[in-house]
This record gives structure tokens, C-alpha cells and sequence, in this order.
């Protein structure tokens, strides 16, 4: 899971950096493509974890990552039928950046001790 938050990580600043260096082209749509596929694998994974360890509040973090997945992927096409940089970037800086903190510290940090504990037997 840490893995693929530190993959998250690492597109999203590539994208800031090719927002700073004023990119418009395929390069960023390529990228944006896949920030939403790794972040429905990733998604996919974590609630097959869930499902398979009886989480009980799965249908509130599948719902989280339902949301997400559906706000991402609307954003994505706005940028590409407006191609407005600065709405794009400020979407990814600070609502993507913010929504990543919480959700990994609490949504995903509960899961993982979660799904660790019946790992273990527990």
C-alpha cells in the first residue's frame, strides 16, 4: 500500500512540474491517464483486502474511493475540453494534495491495521 501511495506521490508532482513548465500537450494527458489508472488499481486492491479480511466499514471507504474516482476522472475531461492550466494545477496542488494527506491518514492508516491484524490471526 505504501508502495503505491509513494507511486501516487511521484505522478502528481510530475504533473505539477509539467504544469509549472507551462505543458499542455500529450505528454500531460498521457500522465493524467495515468494518475486515474493507478489510482483505480490501487483502489481496486485496497478493497479486495477489505472485502477479503470482512472490514466493516468498507462500504464507506468504497464510497470514498467511488467519490474520488468519479471527481477525478470529471476533472480530467474538463481539462481537456477547456484546457485551463491554472484550474487544473490548483486541482492537483490543493484539493488532490489535501484529499491524499486525509485519506491516507485516516481511511487507508485504518484499514491497513485492519487488514494487518487478520493477516496475523488476530
Amino acid at each position: 500500500m505504501n508502495r503505491d501511495h509513494a507511486e501516487f506521490l511521484a505522478l502528481r508532482d510530475q504533473l505539477l512540474d509539467l504544469l509549472a513548465a507551462q505543458t499542455t500537450g500529450g505528454k500531460l494527458d498521457d500522465l493524467l491517464d495515468e494518475l486515474l489508472e493507478h489510482t483505480r488499481k490501487h483502489f481496486a486492491e485496497e478493497e479486495k483486502q477489505m472485502r477479503e479480511t470482512g472490514f466493516p466499514p468498507y462500504p464507506v471507504h468504497k464510497g470514498e474511493h467511488e467519490r474520488v474516482l468519479a471527481e477525478m476522472s470529471a476533472r480530467i475531461e474538463r481539462w481537456r475540453h477547456g484546457r485551463d492550466t491554472a484550474a487544473l494545477r490548483d486541482w492537483i496542488d490543493q484539493a488532490v494534495g489535501d484529499w491524499f494527506v486525509n485519506h491516507v491518514g485516516t481511511m487507508d492508516a485504518i484499514s491497513a491495521e485492519f487488514i494487518a491484524m487478520r493477516q496475523r490471526g488476530r
